[in-house]
């Protein structure tokens, strides 16, 4: 898989895992949730506070 790709589709799996654990589970899915929905946001942050940038 090229690497321009292979980001935003673990961001978008992770994003749907965790609304379909949010809808579907309770209890230990919770947890599951949160973390499928804030991976994106801590990526989103990392990178707008000056995350690594690309060489070149």
């Amino acid at each position: 898989m090229n690497g321009t790709w292979s980001w935003p589709l673990l961001l978008a799996l992770s994003t749907g895992l965790g609304l379909a654990a949010g809808i579907f589970g309770d209890g230990p899915w919770d947890w599951f949730c949160w973390a499928g929905l804030g991976l994106p946001v801590v990526v989103a942050g990392y990178k707008l506070l000056g995350g690594r940038r690309p060489p070149g």
